[in-house]
């Protein structure tokens, strides 16, 4: 995401999809599936300037201009001790309580809430770098 702030690049390839038509699932999402780790879908709403999540918890919409998404060109990882705006905390409280970091990333185009328990914090750097993954895929 060189040079391009999170908001910047979902804002991008928002528009993108919109253009191409059909949705189809992601490379990364199959990676998810394939550890099979609990994580919501989401995508950019430019009307409403947030990001909205269809799951379990029903629809959650996620304005872009959160505090966790200022100065961020990269992907956002949570934790209960990195949570100065409380998003890990209702999120988890609402989601599972036994997660214990949050990832905050986007792939083709889709922003993706990643919810890790301790045992699956193994996954969190192969998650992050994702020319790494898709190259060998």
């Amino acid at each position: 995401m060189s040079g391009k702030d999170f908001f910047s690049f979902l804002l991008d390839e928002t528009f993108k999809l919109q253009e191409g038509g059909e949705k189809k699932l992601s490379r990364y999402e199959l990676k998810l599936t394939d550890y099979s780790l609990s994580y919501l879908k989401g995508e950019f709403i430019p009307q409403i300037h947030a990001l909205r999540f269809k799951g379990s918890l029903g629809t959650l919409d996620i304005p872009v201009n959160w505090s966790f998404f200022e100065d961020c060109s990269d992907d956002i990882v949570l934790s209960k001790e990195k949570d100065q705006d409380h998003f890990f905390e209702v999120v988890t409280s609402a989601w599972n309580p036994q997660i214990t970091k949050l990832l905050v990333t986007h792939a083709d185009g889709f922003c993706y809430l990643v919810a890790l328990k301790a045992e699956e914090e193994i996954h969190l750097r192969d998650l992050q770098n994702h020319q790494e993954w898709l190259e060998v895929a």
